[in-house]
């Protein structure tokens, strides 16, 4: 293939183009040099929006050369996580799962088998989900995993696919005049989002960053705004009360692209339809006609209708759902707003006019959202809200690559619980038995809630664990088998954004280099595994087949997309005819009909579950996060040289007003607890984080901290609005603990 810049390839270098597959989800093109069979060097794709490689990505080579990495299938000898293992063959070891999993199979039903893989490679991920259904088994949906509760928002007021949501309010047809990052630090961890904001800074746009850290981004920023952590819901409510009280509010927007107009029912709190009021009538929504001052149906010709107001309509009393959002935001008045969130009456007013009067004025939002409140998603939508009120939502869907997927469904479908819900499956059997774990590139027992009720509690019920990973993880050392999985330059699959203010395009994740030692591709597991099953007819095609399986999707996205073009390049998703907002009325909808059972059909705020205004906050005084690392992905790169040497340790970050009365002093060791577990790590004290928030990099294992491990602190408390709209969320930072010094007895 040709590149689009000049490339320096050395003496006998072969250059490939591929992809980097990795959970950010962003999906970097890469250009990877080989010699002699061996991968050498990486370097920046060569196309506008991806032509970008962060450290992580350039030390790669490491990953796949480490002296650590898993060459051939192990099988436990002592207890689970003792780390004695012995060297078996790929047959004997998957003649043992295939046998272990026909016995729990008869004993508790084939859905007792649970799968679980994360990352963004389409084969990857669907060959786990077809096998699971393929075998009778489950699925375990990995998105609670932190990174639910925004598409909970989004689904629920665009009907957005994954993160593509994050794309209405901020992807214009123009570049933005002010740009609002909110609980994301895509200095760090999103590089072609930062890459827009500084184009945006450049044309003179202003950057403002809400956050209780003073991250890279907001190092960069006109103002930082420093909030309390989980309140970011109010916040939103405080902005809209300002401009609404200045009338600053995008009625046309309004009118023509959300609920704004719907009549709501005061006794069932569910839209006014035809239906309703007429018996031959049909499901359309109800509008008030201000012309006849008459209901009508809300795509009437020539109507005009209302869009606040009290109505009573055949005996229904009814209001707009503009009308019920205007009764909650007035609850929010800036003082209100400055006693929860800590931010100043006065910044409050100044934020909202500045959103308000910049066209199109853009909000780029984080995890920190997602994952700051058990009310994440309320947080998402009262920002989303926000947006939408002052007409700075895009009309129009993001383009999106749709799969062919269905393509391992040809045995079965398998039955599905979300992460969260794993808990209860486990411990109790609800809604079914879980007795087998099968996780392929997902560290489950490193990365998701409470470690010690995972270990103590959940782990001995499993009859058999298995990891398929390219290291001994956390979660390998206390699994029963233990599968060498290639890594990405050593196998082929199909990598496309997921949304979240990424690129556009589908890249070929091509194959670099032979497979290492004993290491094998998904596929080629899963269809080893099949035949030991005796699951007949199933992964009995070739990659190249399969790969062209899944792009034949029929989704006119996909059109003129085959492997031959993406070998020349990316491509993205050829133009389609799609409804701008995939929600039941077709509209934006503030207002959320199937929420009402949980009082959340409007965003409202909610105090974070383990609130620094709760009983338990008496014990625990101070809220703990664990935010997304510059260095790491995950638990990924954290055995890297390269990154080690940038990235030694964890250190809890705490502010002088916080670390001065406990005795804590920069450097020294402290030890971080609450109920569920403690953690023990360096202090690092400064001035660069709200006082009352504590914080650590997520991903260290816990070989990594003197004591304990960060996972320890969180929980798996499960939120049902969410579980109604999506998946529910792992709420990482809601969480309360307290810090003290370690003595020096237990240094």
């Amino acid at each position: 293939m040709s590149f689009g810049r000049p490339v320096r390839i050395g003496p006998g270098e072969t250059v490939v183009r591929t992809v980097c597959p990795y959970g950010c989800g962003i999906g970097c093109g890469v250009l990877a040099h080989v010699k002699d069979g061996r991968l050498v060097k990486v370097e920046p794709g060569d196309f506008r929006g991806t032509g970008h490689i962060c450290a992580r990505g350039l030390s790669t080579p490491k990953l796949v050369y480490h002296p650590d990495r898993l060459k051939y299938p192990l099988r436990r000898v002592g207890g689970r996580g003792e780390g004695k293992w012995e060297r078996i063959s790929w047959d004997e070891a998957l003649e043992t799962v295939a046998g272990k999993l026909h016995k729990i199979g008869e004993r508790h039903g084939k859905s007792s088998r649970a799968f679980v893989s994360t990352g963004v490679g389409a084969l990857a991920n669907l060959l786990t989900v077809g096998f699971a259904g393929a075998s009778g088994g489950t699925f375990i949906l990995p998105a609670g995993l932190g990174d639910s509760a925004g598409p909970c928002a989004d689904q629920a007021m665009y009907g957005a696919f994954m993160w593509f949501g994050e794309d209405y309010s901020n992807r214009f047809d123009r570049p933005p005049a002010f740009c609002l990052v909110w609980g994301n630090n895509p200095a760090e961890t999103e590089p072609f989002k930062w890459r827009r904001i500084r184009e945006a800074r450049g044309r003179g746009a202003r950057l403002v960053v809400i956050d209780p850290r003073f991250t890279t981004t907001a190092a960069k920023a006109d103002e930082w705004i420093p909030i309390r952590p989980g309140t970011d819901a109010a916040l939103a409510l405080g902005l809209m009360h300002v401009i609404l009280e200045r009338n600053l509010f995008d009625a046309a927007f309004l009118m023509r692209h959300t609920v704004a107009p719907f009549l709501v029912r005061a006794d069932t709190g569910a839209f006014l339809r035809e239906k309703d009021i007429a018996p031959t009538g049909s499901d359309k929504y109800m509008v008030w006609d201000a012309k006849t001052e008459s209901p009508a149906s809300f795509d009437s010709p020539h109507r005009v209708p209302a869009i606040s107001g009290s109505y009573t309509v055949a005996g229904f009393d009814c209001r707009t759902a503009f009308q019920l959002l205007t009764e909650l935001i007035a609850q929010y008045p800036p003082r209100r707003v400055s006693e929860i969130t800590g931010v100043p009456a006065g910044t409050i007013v100044r934020l909202a006019l500045d959103y308000a009067s910049h066209r199109p004025a853009a909000i780029y939002r984080g995890m920190g959202c997602t994952r700051g409140s058990f009310h994440g998603d309320l947080s998402f939508r009262a920002i989303n809200t926000l947006a939408a009120l002052t007409g700075n939502v895009r009309t129009k869907a993001p383009p999106a690559h749709v799969y062919n997927m269905g393509a391992f469904f040809t045995h079965g479908v398998p039955s599905f619980v979300t992460l969260l819900q794993m808990y209860e499956a486990v411990a109790a059997g609800k809604p079914h038995p879980i007795k087998a774990l099968w996780m392929t590139r997902h560290n489950l027992i490193n990365q998701d809630p409470n470690f010690n009720r995972i270990t103590r509690e959940l782990l001995p019920k499993l009859e058999l664990v298995v990891a398929v990973d390219m290291f001994m993880s956390t979660s390998a050392r206390y699994a029963d088998i233990v599968l060498p999985v290639c890594s990405h330059f050593e196998c082929d699959d199909l990598i496309a954004s997921i949304g979240s203010g990424s690129h556009e395009f589908m890249q070929l994740q091509q194959k670099v280099i032979e497979p290492l030692y004993e290491s094998k591709s998904d596929l080629e597991i899963y269809a080893a595994l099949a035949r030991k099953m005796g699951i007949e007819g199933f992964l009995d095609k070739s990659v190249k087949e399969y790969l062209e399986i899944l792009l034949a999707s029929g989704h006119p996205s996909m059109a003129g997309i085959t492997l031959d073009r993406l070998r020349e390049g990316p491509m993205p998703p050829a133009p389609y005819d799609a409804p701008a907002y995939a929600t039941p009325s077709g509209r934006i909808e503030f207002y959320v009909e199937r929420l009402k059972p949980f009082g959340q059909e409007l965003p409202v705020y909610l105090e974070p579950m383990e609130s620094p205004l709760s009983p338990l906050a008496k014990r625990y005084p101070l809220t703990f996060s664990s935010t997304h690392p510059k260095y790491r992905l995950h638990s990924m790169f954290a055995n890297v040289s390269w990154i080690r040497e940038i990235d030694p340790e964890p250190v809890l970050n705490i502010h002088p007003a916080d670390a001065e009365p406990r005795g804590i002093r920069d450097g020294h060791l402290v030890r971080v607890f609450n109920d569920r577990g403690e953690a023990v790590l360096k202090a690092r004290v400064h001035q660069g984080i709200r006082p009352g928030l504590v914080n650590t990099g997520q991903g260290w294992s816990p070989e990594h901290y003197a004591k304990g491990t960060h996972q320890a602190l969180t929980h798996e408390t499960l939120n049902p609005a969410q579980a109604a709209i999506y998946e529910p969320n792992s709420a990482f930072y809601d969480t309360l603990v307290e810090v003290e010094p370690v003595k020096e007895a237990l240094r």
